[in-house]
């Protein structure tokens, strides 16, 4: 399909300045960003007149568990590790490749509401994830999330999906992984560092999430944090990307570095499990780039990422105790051209020849006005009621409340109901 969407205020990058002019769609790539008076005749299938409304990149959730959706408001005010092996650990017993495809499906209608086109999702029966997210045509990573609990022969499992989703598609990228290093054996660990470092993929984990996971682990391993274990296993010989890292150190940090391991910080789901504060301000002074998650909604409980990004520079402010600590540029970074590059993809920015993964923000609503700094009004002052529209892949799936992702939203909920129901009922709650 062929896109113009024009009399918009484009917003290119994290660190440009918002320029009048319009983006020209075709074949799911950006053709022209720019000046209406220096663009060139564009036959389009379709014109949108964006009314003077902000139009950007995308947004990036960089840390999801997409289906577990599934468990939203039933395994809350707990501490994590009660939260995990209580309540998810027993609802996920039982899940089928069905129950993920409609838990995937609610929170792709989340997704494409509030903005978000490109998402690392970590969760079970990845082509069930993938049919889903292809209804909406999200930028997708999937990040295998096995244990030792889990059943089978799960190396040759990560085989078998990297080899076939590696090659799939320039939208969709497969990341070896593992839950995280507590809830695996050393031996399993070590087959994934091997694959990954055999193959050249990149590697993905939680990581360094809690206080008594770094605590146990130094226990374990004769004194090594999760990263300094990790990495002397060869588990980031090519790179990664590390969910949470709440209490990795400034040591811990600069092996990261070295490693290319890209943090990615999951703010909301952090303060709701009461874990802590991951120390973005020392990430950004080392010259790490951060990209932004949500976590899954069984324990966020939403996937917003404009919250996620006043989060992550607000809470820094605090931690600081520095108003100009992280500025909002730095958090509009983080959700778009950051967590883009963390992932693999082309995108993150509204530039000719990048993915066309735009959104829609409404300017003319009472909470972005007046328009003094229309980047700082999107970190602290937006909400995703400011969502107008969102493209992915060059297809408009959100737009003023219709959904264009494949199945309709009554469908959704009616079979999502009936699975949280059964699955409830076979956890004993």
């Amino acid at each position: 399909m062929k896109l113009r969407l024009f009399h918009a205020k484009i917003l290119s990058a994290p660190d440009a300045e918002p320029f009048d002019g319009e983006l020209h769609i075709e074949g799911g790539k950006i053709v022209y960003a720019g000046s209406t008076d220096s663009a060139k005749d564009f036959s389009a299938d379709r014109e949108v007149d964006c009314g003077g409304n902000l139009l950007m990149s995308g947004f990036c959730n960089a840390h999801a568990h997409s289906a577990m959706c599934l468990f939203r408001g039933i395994a809350d005010d707990l501490p994590l590790e009660d939260w995990l092996y209580d309540r998810i650990f027993p609802l996920e017993k039982n899940l089928t490749q069905d129950d993920v495809y409609w838990g995937t499906m609610l929170q792709i209608a989340e997704y494409v509401r509030n903005g978000i086109t490109c998402v690392a999702d970590m969760y079970f029966y990845p082509e069930a994830v993938v049919a889903a997210a292809k209804n909406a045509d999200l930028c997708l990573a999937l990040c295998y999330p096995s244990n030792s609990y889990a059943k089978g022969d799960i190396l040759a499992e990560i085989e078998k999906n990297y080899l076939l989703y590696s090659t799939m598609s320039d939208r969709i990228h497969y990341f070896p992984g593992l839950h995280a290093e507590y809830s695996c054996e050393e031996s399993l660990l070590m087959k994934v560092a091997d694959f990954a470092i055999e193959t050249g993929a990149r590697t993905c984990i939680h990581l360094s999430e809690t206080l008594k996971e770094v605590g146990d682990c130094t226990v374990r391993h004769g004194g090594l944090t999760p990263p300094q274990y990790l990495h002397k296993i060869g588990f980031f010989e090519n790179g990664g990307i590390a969910a949470h890292c709440v209490y990795a150190d400034k040591d811990d940090l600069a092996l990261l570095k070295q490693c290319g391991v890209v943090p990615v910080i999951n703010s909301g789901s952090n303060l709701k499990l009461a874990s802590g504060i991951a120390p973005v301000y020392s990430m950004l002074g080392m010259g790490m780039l951060p990209a932004l998650g949500t976590d899954g909604t069984a324990s966020n409980n939403a996937t917003s990422i404009l919250r996620e990004m006043y989060l992550y520079s607000c809470l820094q402010k605090q931690t600081m105790k520095d108003a100009s600590a992280v500025p909002a540029e730095a958090a509009i970074s983080a959700a778009t051209k950051d967590g883009y590059a963390a992932l693999g993809f082309k995108g993150g920015t509204l530039e000719e020849g990048q993915f066309a993964d735009a959104v829609l923000i409404d300017l003319h609503a009472p909470n972005m006005r007046p328009l003094s700094d229309v980047r700082k009004n999107l970190v602290y002052s937006a909400d995703n009621a400011n969502v107008l529209m969102t493209v992915s892949g060059g297809k408009i799936v959100y737009e003023r409340g219709k959904y264009f992702i494949g199945e309709s939203l009554d469908k959704i909920y009616s079979e999502c109901e009936k699975r949280k129901n059964r699955l409830m009922a076979q956890a004993g709650f």
